[in-house]
């Protein structure tokens, strides 16, 4: 438990929740990766990086086209250093997505686990409105493994993407969900994990 306390306090929900960032802003690659990720055969190029705290690593990337403020389509990679299982980091995710659902009454998550139980996919539906009418709609889905870099840094590796829909796109996004999740979640599982060395 006090694991997951401490990760609640470390991990941000998702790009849902904050505020978008100025093209203007100077991109770190703190994993020494290649700035491409291809997922679903299109290439989404690092657009933003953050090293928020001494332990946690942020990395987006969008598709040629989008923008952070209104993206259509993200990749993300965060990497938390500690000693965190894969279990632990779910759980704070599933922690917060808990808490949001007081509020969204739209929002709900499912959990998927790996055959040795080391690795775990959860996904989920986030959204915002104005009076009854529905705005923005997010799903995304995330996946968990352990990892230790060549120096030694230990922690959990998240590899996750994001879709978004605006108004009178939401519906069919609703409509859909169901093989749009399958889809999704094959094509995140066929990704392989970055090798990241952090900085």
């Amino acid at each position: 438990m006090k694991n997951i306390a401490a990760l609640i306090l470390i991990i941000s929900l998702s790009s849902f929740t904050k505020s978008g960032h100025k093209p203007s802003e100077e991109v770190t690659n703190y994993y020494g990766t290649s700035d491409i990720i291809t997922f679903n055969k299109a290439d989404f190029k690092l657009s933003w990086s953050s090293h928020p705290n001494a332990v946690y690593y942020k990395h987006e990337y969008l598709p040629k086209g989008d923008i952070a403020d209104h993206f259509i389509d993200m990749v993300l990679l965060d990497f938390v250093q500690g000693d965190f299982s894969a279990k632990d980091a779910l759980s704070a995710q599933v922690k917060t997505i808990l808490e949001r659902k007081k509020t969204d009454a739209v929002c709900n998550y499912q959990v998927n686990q790996s055959p040795d139980g080391k690795q775990f996919i959860l996904d989920f539906l986030m959204s915002q409105s104005s009076g009854n009418k529905i705005e923005l709609l997010e799903w995304s889905a995330y996946h968990y493994k352990e990892y230790t870099d060549k120096a030694g840094h230990k922690g959990v590796l998240m590899l996750g993407v994001s879709h978004r829909a605006y108004r009178d796109g939401t519906t069919a996004l609703i409509t859909n969900l169901s093989e749009f999740r399958k889809e999704n979640i094959k094509a995140l599982i066929g990704i392989p994990f970055p090798e990241i060395q952090v900085r």
